[in-house]
């Protein structure tokens, strides 16, 4: 359905802004209850949040310091049911935690805490923590630090591609109906004085008025920003904080085992988890009042990681040198006032405008964390139809996707990255499984696949936010080009298109990806 047919249609039961993870779980969810809903993201599924975090889905032993066990234990929860459904996509990790001489808490409290994440996971999914001697802890990880004396080891997940897992829920709501609309822009929420009516959007120099009984702001970090120009009465709701990651690649990988520990400077946790060949590290979490769009990392927040980097892996023999590149995210926290940053709560609230002197019908979505999509997307949709129920999809999602692979003549890092396509690993071979990128493990067949079935629109769509390219040692330059020749294949982009979406693409990548070299001339 197009904008226009959309616009010329009656209301709509729900418009949702912003297509990260919560927005499209939410379009995933009332489309499921045979709701009628659209869905508009300014930019790209995944780009604002979910695309540039530390890539895991864990239980937040952290929060346990806090207190905050609902949240853990809906964590785990999720954590569980995700290992279960998207195995492509989410796959256990293993945890190092050393004790340090700069570790906040000695090791009885670690081993309670642990414990205790054990308990709330009810063992599900993953095994149980571990503690770790000296001896053990250097047979596993020679490169700690000297002074480490013993440790523990635990489990968590990553998720290979949080983008996927966005991208996958919207496309699954397409098929329930919904209409998802990326790089479209709302302009307004319209309301009639009392209740919202709608959104005009914009789209290729086009606005169109959408109506709908229900405006749900999942924008992220841009959710004040929504609410200012739809004409809302005045309310901060956001308490948003800077992520920043460097990605390094060097002689010796760490191995399959990530480390978890506190940065020796302030004390914040610190993750060091592999990536394939790459080592991802991380993160800060710094106060952030500027403009959502304009947020890439700093050459002070690279200079922190790499410091802290080297203190807690000396053995690695990590430098400057080492960095691909950094990125920056923003996590759209509940505003409070002072306190340290790492210790704002991550849960979502739903925020009802028309107990704010708002519009009925006008809801905001604020906090929250990757892993907790799904609770909060059945809380909003409860909103709005309470009797409207879904059948329980508690099934995997691509039975068999690891058959497929395994008999597929590819090598092994090919197969490692091929994995996130899950569904559409078998239409992937079937386009071509000719090499694109060695880096990366890609195939021609993926960049045919993501152009005919994944809403598209530019080179960067592709690159960074549906095959992964872009995360690569070579951040996607080195096949940039025969990309570029495959899409314009799909999509009928003639040489002018090709050159135009070649431009913006390393436009894009040097912002949002940025080398250590541009950084410092930024700072020059």
């Amino acid at each position: 359905m197009t904008l226009a047919q959309l616009a010329n249609g009656g209301p709509l039961d729900a418009i949702i802004i912003g297509g990260g993870i919560n927005g499209c779980a939410i379009a995933e969810e009332a489309s499921a209850r045979g709701l009628r809903v659209a869905l508009f993201e300014a930019t790209d599924f995944g780009f604002g949040t979910t695309w540039r975090s530390t890539k895991l889905i864990h239980g937040g032993l952290r929060y346990l310091e806090h207190g905050d066990v609902r949240l853990v234990r809906e964590s785990l929860r999720e954590r569980s049911w995700l290992l279960r459904t998207r195995p492509y996509l989410v796959t256990p990790q293993r945890f190092l935690l050393p004790t340090l001489p700069w570790s906040r808490r000695p090791g009885w409290q670690i081993r309670l805490g642990l414990a205790a994440y054990d308990f709330l996971a009810l063992y599900k999914g993953v095994p149980k923590h571990r503690p770790l001697n000296a001896a053990k802890l250097r047979e596993l990880a020679p490169y700690l630090p000297d002074s480490a004396d013993g440790g523990f080891s635990f489990f968590d997940a990553r998720i290979h591609s949080p983008e996927r897992l966005a991208l996958e829920l919207a496309l699954a709501a397409q098929r329930d109906g919904a209409v998802i609309a990326n790089h479209t822009k709302v302009a307004s929420v319209t309301s009639d004085g009392t209740r919202v009516t709608g959104v005009t959007v914009e789209r290729d120099g086009e606005t169109h008025a959408v109506a709908a009984r229900v405006v749900i702001n999942a924008a992220g970090p841009w959710v004040d920003a929504v609410n200012e120009h739809g004409g809302l009465p005045e309310m901060e709701l956001l308490g948003i904080t800077r992520g920043t990651h460097i990605v390094c690649e060097l002689a010796q990988p760490l191995g399959r085992d990530a480390v978890f520990s506190t940065a020796k400077r302030d004390g914040r946790v610190f993750f060091a988890v592999p990536q394939g060949p790459l080592l991802l590290i991380g993160t800060t979490d710094e106060r952030f009042e500027g403009d959502p769009s304009a947020i890439r990392p700093t050459a002070e927040d690279v200079d922190y990681l790499l410091d802290e980097a080297q203190a807690l892996l000396p053995g690695m023999g990590i430098t400057s040198e080492s960095i691909r590149y950094a990125y920056a995210g923003l996590r759209p926290l509940q505003r409070v006032a002072g306190g340290p940053e790492a210790a704002i709560s991550r849960r979502h609230a739903v925020i009802d405008h028309a107990r704010h002197g708002g519009p009925e019908g006008m809801y905001s979505l604020v906090g929250g964390k990757l892993s907790t999509f799904r609770p909060l997307a059945q809380e909003v949709t409860a909103l709005l139809h309470p009797s409207r129920k879904r059948v329980a999809q508690d099934a995997p999602v691509a039975p068999g996707w690891d058959l497929l692979l395994k008999d597929a003549p590819l090598t092994l890092r090919q197969k490692h990255h091929l994995r996130i396509y899950g569904p559409g690993i078998a239409e992937v071979l079937a386009l071509g499984t000719e090499p694109l990128c060695d880096h990366a493990g890609a195939v021609m067949g993926e960049v045919r696949y993501v152009a005919r079935m994944e809403a598209v629109q530019s080179l960067a769509d592709i690159l960074m936010r549906r095959t992964g390219i872009s995360w690569s040692a070579c951040r996607g330059l080195c096949c940039a080009e025969a990309a570029a020749e495959i899409a314009g294949q799909e999509l009928g982009w003639g040489p002018a298109d090709r050159e135009r979406e070649l431009k913006a693409f390393t436009a894009e990548l040097d912002f949002h990806l940025p080398t250590v070299e541009s950084l410092d001339a930024g700072k020059a």
